[in-house]
C-alpha cells in the first residue's frame, strides 16, 4: 500500500491493546509506555479521533491512568478478548469506517504483531497501520525491536507518538489550552513559550 504524508484523523482509529494493571510490573517500561498512551488519548479527544481499548479476559482492568483519558466523544468502547489479535468479532465491523489504524499497547511481538498482520495481510481490511514505538512494549525488551522490524517489513509505518500527532494535526496550528480542550501549537517558537507539562 502507498503511504502518503497526509493522515486524515477523521478516518483514523487509535487501538490500545491490553494495557491492564496486572501487567504493569512484568512489562518493560510500562509506566513510560503508559505516559505516551495517555498523551495520545488526550490528543484524540481534542482531535475528535476514534479510539478503542481491548483487554485480555480474566486479567483485570486497564491501568487507571489510561482509563481516565479513554472516554472521549469518539471512544468506541472497551472490548474483551480471548485471542491475541485485537480484531475480534466485536471489533471487526467497526473497522469499515477507518482507513488508518494506530496500534499501541502490549505485547509488541504477540498481540500488536498479530493485529498488524491481520490488518495488513487480509484483503478485506488492508489498512494503513502505524506502530508507535514509544507507546508499545513487551515483557522482554529484546522482543520489541524485532517485532518492529517484522511489522515494518510487512508494510506498517513505525514512528513515534509525537511525530504521529503532528502529522494528524496537518497544517493547523492550535494555541495550547487544556481548559479549552485545544492542543499545542507545533511551531518551535510557540512550544518554547508554552508549558507542555500536561503532554509529556
Amino acid at each position: 500500500m502507498t503511504h502518503t504524508r497526509i493522515v486524515d484523523r477523521n478516518r483514523t482509529l487509535l487501538m490500545v491493546c491490553d494495557c491492564q494493571e496486572r501487567f504493569r510490573e512484568g512489562t518493560h517500561g510500562f509506566n513510560w509506555m503508559a505516559k505516551s498512551i495517555v498523551k495520545l488519548l488526550k490528543a484524540a479527544r481534542f482531535l475528535k479521533m476514534a479510539t478503542l481499548l481491548t483487554e485480555q479476559n480474566g486479567s483485570g482492568p486497564t491501568a487507571s491512568e489510561i482509563v481516565e483519558q479513554a472516554y472521549g466523544p469518539q471512544h468506541l468502547g472497551t472490548f474483551g478478548k480471548d485471542c491475541f489479535s485485537m480484531i475480534t468479532d466485536e471489533v471487526r465491523p467497526l473497522l469499515k469506517n477507518y482507513d488508518n489504524v494506530i496500534l499501541v499497547g502490549i505485547e509488541a511481538h504477540v498481540c500488536i504483531l498479530q493485529t498488524a498482520l491481520d490488518l495488513l495481510d487480509r484483503p478485506r481490511f488492508h489498512k494503513r497501520v502505524f506502530i508507535l514505538a514509544d507507546a508499545i512494549s513487551a515483557c522482554h525488551e529484546l522482543e520489541i525491536p524485532l517485532a518492529f522490524d517484522r511489522m515494518r517489513d510487512t508494510g506498517a509505518v513505525v514512528t513515534t507518538s509525537e511525530a504521529m500527532l503532528f502529522q494528524l494535526m496537518g497544517k493547523q496550528l492550535y494555541p495550547y489550552s487544556i481548559d479549552q480542550e485545544w492542543i499545542p501549537a507545533i511551531s518551535r517558537e510557540q512550544r518554547l513559550k508554552m508549558s507542555l507539562s500536561d503532554w509529556t
